[in-house]
């Protein structure tokens, strides 16, 4: 069973979609005025260490598709 269709209002689409992007610019402005310059942003641990294994997963990548092309396998 389909529901009636129904009227868009786009001037209230419009201001919810505006609100949204206003809250998220808001939390964005607050977060960067509690950073303070003298120290550092550090990112966890194990942010870094996926980082590392996913550069490791592409080098390896690379280097095997190389050494296809280098052996005329590719």
């Amino acid at each position: 069973m389909e529901s009636p269709p129904q009227e868009l209002d786009e001037e209230k689409l419009d201001a919810a979609i505006a609100d949204l992007l206003n809250e998220q610019r808001q939390s964005e402005d607050q977060r960067v005025a509690m950073l303070r310059p003298e120290f550092p942003q550090l990112l966890p641990q194990e942010d870094v260490s996926a980082q590392a294994a996913l550069k490791e997963n592409r080098l390896s990548s690379i280097l095997r598709q190389k050494w296809a092309e280098l052996s005329g396998a590719a």
